[in-house]
């Protein structure tokens, strides 16, 4: 008989997982250190990072209010801890839709602006689709499933709109491309085509975007390496992640002087609450007396948040920025132009869906008058493959040296071109992701049990919600397909109003709390991943 996924039943996969943690806590030093970062406070982003490429140059607004001489606001009516794209998204959407004039926010940053995953990931806007489909539906059911599904395809039009608006489109390369997943291993390939024919079946209109491509010719034309046994494409997007937030803080600074204050190198150490039915937000600058916190670091999520330790598990990844070998990019698609910086790839050299590299690449632009340095088709390549030390690992100024030199040659593996040159690295970095234990992002207001703060629950005033704290967290690596979305979530329910968009899943409740934890996301790892035959 063979076991697919789910099936295994989840209580004996518990027993097996307890038991089997249980013995790498109190065996192996590895495990005992696993499990202890895992198990701790993240604390505060550390200082002086490894220098991300997407941050070359530093944006004008990088060390904003850094000066010790500029005093915090003695109160607010809303705190952001955090200045990435979900803080971002907040902010903008708060500012749009608050009917209460002026609003006073105050955005607090432990580094420079958008110094966090944001800054440091791959650059994609393209969902993971037909793969996680079927677990989704499994795990929640057809009609959920597709709610995830949309959400995540929303992003990128909504993107292309907002900096679009933010008159950022040519700075931030936000921009759709032609996406395309690689497969080296035949059986992989022939699953991976099971799982788009059922996604098609139940979601046609999403699904009718995608071409398969097969035989050697086309995958010569494609420039992709011999040992590629097939490629599924589709409509993806690019971005310059760092230059679209950066852009936008700095015309909300810009626009709302008097309303909207951003502190960069100012930690949030501490939350405490107050008699006055208030949140009183602790940094090394001073103190600030709120209604409202929104927690918008992601993988330090649980730094102020102990509740949410084993909820929200940081991951270490890195990323590589490399010039491409002559003659890359050069053979003319489907328009007969050259393909540099119009597709993007995520690649499978193995026998497993979730063991996989994923490529954008920035576009070639020749232009003086730039207010930026031109993109010159530099590769961004990264890993999803797991380093168990990079598990629950918070110092993004380190890689793994074995991650890098994989990285470094991997290109070639994937890759055919009439050229003896190699990739050229310009840039190694590391970044933190918030791996989520049941893989959904947790959006929404925090519970009391969670936060262990409590506050009084009184009508705010201008028609906001009642007092409470926030978060948006938990993106998995898909940060960019997920985060915008769920922080104009949180604006609007600190505005009053139910969020409707976000999916009923991806919401912060007691009960989805205290049935997750490590063993959980250990258990839906197995289950995702394991064929066994007995």
């Amino acid at each position: 008989m063979e076991v697919i996924r789910h099936g295994w039943p989840r209580q004996i996969l518990y027993f097996i997982v307890r038991v089997l943690s249980g013995i790498m806590r109190m065996t192996t030093s590895t495990g005992y250190r696993l499990f202890q970062r895992i198990s701790q406070s993240p604390g505060i982003p550390v200082a002086n990072p490894s220098l991300s490429y997407w941050h070359i140059p530093l944006s004008p607004i990088a060390k904003h209010g850094s000066d010790g001489s500029i005093p915090l606001p003695e109160d607010a009516d809303v705190v952001v801890i955090g200045s990435g794209i979900t803080g971002t998204s907040f902010v903008r959407t708060l500012m749009r839709e608050c009917q209460m004039q002026p609003v006073r926010v105050v955005m607090l940053e432990a580094r420079d602006v958008c110094s966090g995953a944001t800054g440091r990931n791959g650059g994609h806007i393209t969902p993971v689709l037909y793969p996680h489909y079927q677990w989704l539906k499994e795990e929640y059911g057809v009609e959920v499933a597709k709610e995830i599904i949309r959400f995540r395809l929303k992003h990128l039009p909504e993107l292309l709109k907002v900096a679009a608006e933010e008159d950022l489109l040519e700075e931030s390369q936000c921009r759709e491309v032609e996406y395309f997943d690689v497969f080296h291993d035949k059986g992989l390939y022939s699953e991976a085509k099971e799982l788009l024919s059922e996604y098609q079946k139940d979601l046609p209109l999403e699904g009718s975007r995608y071409k398969i491509h097969e035989g050697e010719e086309t995958i010569e034309r494609l420039q992709l390496s011999s040992k590629t046994v097939g490629c599924l494409s589709t409509l993806g997007g690019a971005i310059h992640p760092y230059r679209l937030v950066t852009g936008i803080l700095e015309r909300l600074v810009e626009e709302y002087p008097q309303s909207f204050h951003l502190f960069s190198h100012t930690p949030c150490t501490a939350i405490k609450t107050c008699r006055e039915g208030l949140y009183e937000v602790l940094t090394p600058k001073g103190a600030i007396k709120t209604r409202h916190v929104v927690h918008a670091t992601n993988a330090w999520a649980s730094h102020l948040l102990p509740g949410m330790r084993e909820r929200i598990v940081p991951l270490r990844e890195a990323m590589t920025a490399q010039k491409p070998r002559e003659g890359l990019g050069s053979s003319p698609g489907e328009n007969k132009k050259p393909w540099t910086g119009d597709r993007s790839f995520v690649f499978y050299p193995r026998q497993s869906l979730f063991d996989f590299d994923y490529l954008t690449q920035q576009r070639m632009v020749d232009d003086e008058k730039a207010a930026w340095p031109a993109p010159q088709g530099e590769l961004m390549l990264g890993s999803n493959t797991k380093n168990i030390e990079d598990i629950g690992n918070v110092d993004d100024r380190e890689w793994s040296r074995e991650s890098e030199s994989y990285l470094q040659q991997a290109l070639g593996e994937y890759f055919e071109v009439k050229s003896k040159d190699k990739e050229e690295v310009k840039g190694v970095w590391s970044g933190i992701i918030g791996t989520s234990s049941d893989g959904m992002p947790w959006v929404g207001r925090v519970p009391e049990m969670i936060s262990g703060r409590r506050v009084s629950r009184a009508s705010d005033k201008g028609g906001m919600a009642a007092a409470g704290e926030w978060l948006a967290a938990g993106y998995s690596g898909e940060g960019m397909v997920h985060a915008w979305l769920s922080g104009k979530t949180v604006a609007q329910l600190v505005l009053g109003s139910p969020g409707s968009e976000l999916p009923g899943a991806f919401r912060i409740g007691e009960s989805r709390w205290s049935r997750t934890g490590v063993e959980e996301g250990m258990v839906r790892m197995v289950m995702r991943q394991t064929r066994v035959n007995i």
